[in-house]
C-alpha cells in the first residue's frame, strides 16, 4: 500500500512538472498569434479528456482516494497553468489587455488569485477578451472546486465499493 501511495505520489509530481515545464517552454508569442482561439478550445477539449481519464484511472485503481486526490492537485495545475497561458498570450497580442502587460509569472499570479477568488484588485481584465476569458476561468473553477472535487471523490467511493464486492 505504501508503494502504491509512493508511485501515485511520483506521478503526481511528475505530471505537475511536466505541466510546468510546457509553460515554461510556451513563448507568449506563439499563444497571441492568431490561432489563439482555436489554441485555447483545443486546451479545453484536451482538459475533458484528462478529466475522463483520470476518472476511469480512479475507478479501477488500488487505492481510489489517493488517486481522486492526486488527481485533482494534477487537473488544478493544468487549469491555472492553462488559464496563464492565455492571459500571458492575451497580454502579449494586446498589452492593453489587463491594467500591465502581464510576463508569465504575473499571469500565473493572475491565474491562482482568480482562482482562489482572492482578487486582490492591483491586475484586472480590461479588454472585453479578456474579461470574457475572466470570466470563464471564474466559472470553471466554481465547477472545478465544487463539481469535479465531489465527482472525484463519489467516483473514489465507488472504486472502493467496486473492489470490496470483487
Amino acid at each position: 500500500r505504501h508503494r502504491m501511495i509512493a508511485m501515485a505520489l511520483l506521478r503526481m509530481l511528475v505530471s505537475i512538472g511536466i505541466l510546468i515545464a510546457e509553460f515554461v517552454i510556451t513563448p507568449p508569442d506563439d499563444i497571441a498569434n492568431g490561432r489563439f482561439g482555436i489554441g485555447l478550445f483545443t486546451a479545453f477539449v484536451l482538459l475533458a479528456a484528462l478529466v475522463a481519464w483520470e476518472m476511469y484511472r480512479t475507478l479501477n485503481d488500488p487505492v481510489p482516494e489517493v488517486r481522486a486526490a492526486t488527481s485533482l492537485l494534477v487537473l488544478v495545475t493544468a487549469i491555472v497553468v492553462l488559464f496563464a497561458l492565455a492571459y500571458a498570450g492575451m497580454s502579449s497580442a494586446n498589452p492593453d489587455a489587463f491594467t500591465e502587460p502581464l510576463g508569465k509569472s504575473d499571469a500565473v499570479y493572475f491565474a491562482v488569485t482568480t482562482l482562489s477568488t482572492t482578487g486582490f484588485g492591483d491586475i484586472t481584465a480590461l479588454s472585453e477578451p479578456a474579461r470574457w476569458v475572466v470570466t470563464t476561468q471564474m466559472l470553471f473553477d466554481l465547477v472545478l472546486l465544487v463539481g469535479l472535487a465531489r465527482v472525484f471523490m463519489l467516483v473514489a467511493k465507488a472504486g472502493r465499493a467496486r473492489q470490496k464486492r470483487a
